[in-house]
């Protein structure tokens, strides 16, 4: 089968599958909208099982896609700003959602395939949200050693505020939820969760990001000897 019948098969059935569900959608109904045969079909996917997973896979690698790290700002509470909407972009699409919603609705997905997008979903996430982090506790803003917890908190906000939402919420609107300042917020509430220690030294820090997230003036001071 060639390459392109191979992705208009999966484009169809990510459609019906996400649409309808594991168990409603038909692989006769696939066929029929990508006008290739069911035999055609299962001849390259050997099951309807084999196919979903096929479908769920491209899902995870088009995240993946989507988390790649952007060009650099120099301003890093800037960077995070724009990583944190990046996540929150991401909450509210249907891809995402889907995602996390599949294995969920289709419990006959080995439990090791489960585990492992949950994995591949989380690290695709916390790879957005990281690097500017760490830019932060670089710039005094953060408590360098508790990055993880920062992370967490951060996540946890956006994806309460954004994607659980979508989902629990709201379970059968296709549209993203639209959470005006979310992310701002999250940004907010992180860097005043964790602050860098009394004891730490860091840089001086102004600037409209700073501004933005409301973040206190702070004197430089130098490092103890």
């Amino acid at each position: 089968m060639q390459s392109q019948q191979m992705q208009l098969i999966l484009d169809v059935a990510g459609d019906l599958f996400f649409e309808y569900g594991f168990w409603n959608a038909k692989v006769s109904d696939i066929a029929a909208r990508s006008e290739i045969s069911t035999a055609s079909i299962y001849k390259a996917f050997e099951s309807k099982d084999a196919l979903f997973r096929a479908v769920l896979a491209r899902g995870l690698n088009q995240l993946k896609l989507l988390t790649k790290p952007l060009p650099e700002e120099e301003d890093p509470v800037s960077r995070l700003m724009q990583a944190s909407q990046r996540y929150q972009d991401l909450c509210a699409s249907p891809l995402l959602r889907d995602l996390i919603r599949a294995p969920i609705e289709h419990n006959s997905i080995p439990l090791t395939f489960r585990r492992s997008m949950c994995r591949q979903i989380r690290a695709a996430l916390e790879g957005i949200c990281m690097p500017p982090l760490q830019a932060c506790g670089e710039a005094g803003l953060l408590d360098p050693s508790r990055l993880k917890d920062t992370f967490r908190l951060l996540s946890a906000y956006i994806e309460h505020q954004t994607l659980w939402y979508g989902l629990l919420v709201s379970p059968t609107g296709r549209n993203p939820v639209k959470h005006d300042q979310v992310a701002e917020e999250a940004v907010r509430i992180t860097l005043s969760a964790y602050p860098p220690r009394q004891d730490e030294a860091f840089a001086p820090f102004d600037g409209d990001a700073q501004r933005v997230v409301g973040i206190p003036q702070r004197s430089h001071r130098a490092p103890k000897a």
